[in-house]
């Protein structure tokens, strides 16, 4: 009888623990969910010129190529290609300057982006908006300059 009593007094303190670690992940699983879904995103503005990596291009990186499993994200990013980091090497797993700084006709990640070069990137999703394009395009043309 006193074994049962203390293993009921074991059980109910395990439940309660499982209980409030449950309770205790799922408030902060939804703490971090602080971004309201109706919220529209902030869209980044794009200026004619003078862009900035931090600002304008590696915003648009994480949002349309490293973010949400995307592929060029920093663990195992596809081609080699980190796009999430701050400060990119911009150079693929054979070795290849994708980036080539005042040159965005021969830069393969130009290429890519606007169906020069393949596979089209992003792959197996629909094209960048052509003012994303533009920026990048006008990024590498000013000599890419990372800017952090």
């Amino acid at each position: 009888m006193k074994n049962i009593k203390k293993f009921r007094t074991k059980l109910i303190k395990i439940l309660g623990m499982f209980i409030y670690l449950v309770l205790f992940s799922q408030i902060v699983f939804w703490a971090n969910c602080s971004k309201d879904s109706t919220e529209p995103e902030q869209e980044i503005v794009f200026p004619d010129s003078n862009l900035s990596f931090s600002k304008h291009i590696h915003p648009l990186f994480l949002k349309d190529c490293a973010a949400g499993g995307n592929c060029h994200q920093s663990i195992d990013p596809a081609a080699g290609l980190d796009l999430e980091t701050s400060n990119p090497n911009f150079i693929n797993n054979k070795g290849e300057k994708v980036v080539i700084p005042g040159d965005p006709e021969n830069s393969l990640l130009f290429q890519v982006l606007v169906g020069a070069a393949s596979p089209p990137m992003p792959y197996r999703r629909p094209p960048l908006e052509e003012k994303k394009i533009l920026a990048i395009r006008t990024w590498i043309a000013e000599g890419a300059r990372i800017d952090n």
